[in-house]
């Protein structure tokens, strides 16, 4: 009998120790852009890191109205676009940020700030600045509570004014936070266009579109979604969906669920139909859903 309970022991003690080695993970968030009619983004390389306790994180606070004061002779080139900016300070893994971006031609300079909360470990807002003379003068402000890995640029409807692109950490999957951020000129601020938790992007300025894939798993659904972009916001166009009916590691019967908007002014979906996901016919219109819609 004792043996027995020694051997439970050491076997359940093995299963948490294997979990939480799994525990480490490995992401990656090598991204890159081109400027053309089509941009695709995808993920090429991985990144490993560990987890830090908060008792060993060493922060500094940073001084935002500092730091911009000492870059306001920054100069960019039109065919840099944005240049990302990571404050002095001893821990940045989610830390804050600070970019310079030209979104046109000419020799208006904006600054992206995005400060981050260490006691509440979210990011608090997204601010937006433009260079007036030897001023930083604050323009828009937004509310975010999602955490920022980096900004870029693109011309989402080739418009000659470019977009900014405010990228998240990804999950296990590759997915994460989009959102993306217009320049009104009449109103002179930023617009918050919307975003899509996804892990690969294709864009198509010269239709104004956006293939967005997200990569499920086992138990999640992969989605593809096709957007415009409209009037500054994202618009969701049409959408497929496959995944298993019921996730539960014994059922292997597969969905497939196919949305439209029937009105591209208004930020909706509605459900065209869902059946089970089986014969050529379905799965040859999952597969080349972006090259036939």
């Amino acid at each position: 009998m004792k043996n027995i309970i020694l051997k439970s022991i050491i076997t359940v003690f093995g299963i948490v120790f294997f979990y939480a080695c799994s525990l480490k993970k490995n992401i990656s968030a090598n991204i890159d852009y081109q400027v053309a009619d089509t941009v695709s983004v995808s993920y090429v390389d991985s990144v490993s890191f560990e987890d830090f306790k908060k008792e060993e994180l060493k922060v500094k606070q940073i001084n935002f109205d500092s730091f911009l004061k000492a870059n306001v002779d920054i100069e960019i080139e039109f065919q840099d676009s944005v240049i990302q900016v990571t404050p002095d300070f001893d821990f940045f893994e989610y830390g804050p940020i600070v970019s310079f971006a030209k979104l046109e031609d000419n020799n208006r300079i904006f600054a992206i700030v995005c400060p981050y909360d260490y006691v509440e470990e979210v990011q608090t807002n997204v601010l937006f600045y433009e260079l007036k003379g030897k001023q930083w003068v604050l323009i828009s402000k937004f509310d975010n509570t999602e955490e920022v890995n980096y900004f870029k640029v693109i011309d989402l409807n080739n418009d000659g004014v470019r977009e900014i692109h405010s990228i998240g950490y990804p999950n296990v999957n590759g997915n994460f936070n989009n959102y993306f951020y217009s320049y009104s000129k009449a109103e002179n601020e930023f617009i918050n266009g919307g975003g899509s938790y996804s892990g690969v992007f294709e864009f198509k300025p010269k239709q104004s579109r956006i293939e967005a894939y997200y990569m499920g798993s086992w138990y999640m659904p992969n989605i593809k979604t096709i957007y415009h972009w409209k009037n500054n916001k994202l618009i969701p166009y049409k959408e497929i969906e496959v995944g298993l009916k019921i996730a539960d590691m014994k059922h292997s019967v597969m969905y497939i669920k196919y949305s439209e908007n029937l009105n591209l002014d208004e930020d909706s979906l509605q459900l065209i139909y869902k059946k089970s996901y089986r014969g050529k016919k379905f799965k040859k219109f999952y597969e080349n859903f972006f090259e036939n819609n």
